[in-house]
């Protein structure tokens, strides 16, 4: 956050990256959707937005990053004990997404809208 660049979170930032999220994904383990957290968002807007900017300033969220992990099994490989068979659903909790999704599109902005990529680059863009 010292740096010249870097700047705090503002509301509308947040509202859209919480606004673009998908709303039908499963809880994690507290429970909260991203219709919820969508909700949640509108009531106390000023309060997450401190959150963020508190996570910001730190550089930790930590605790957002574990994950519910579910195995799935792959549907050409229903018979069988082999647990090549699996593969593994993370469920991630929603207010570690929501703030991952601003991060991101800040990133974006600065790297498409500043001189700052080479215009000759064209791996892993959008």
């Amino acid at each position: 956050m010292n740096s010249p660049d870097n700047r705090e979170f503002n509301m509308r930032e947040i509202r859209n990256a919480v606004e673009s999220m998908d709303k039908k994904n499963a809880p994690e383990e507290d429970g909260i959707t991203g219709k919820i957290y969508e909700q949640t968002f509108e009531t106390f807007s000023r309060f997450m937005t401190g959150m963020y900017n508190g996570c910001l300033r730190s550089a930790f969220f930590k605790r957002w990053k574990r994950a519910k992990l579910i195995p799935i099994v792959k549907p050409e490989k229903v018979n069988g004990e082999d647990v090549l068979k699996y593969r593994p659903l993370s469920i991630l909790n929603i207010v570690g997404k929501g703030l991952e999704e601003v991060l991101i599109n800040i990133i974006n902005y600065r790297f498409y809208f500043t001189d700052f990529m080479n215009n000759n680059l064209y791996g892993f863009t959008q």
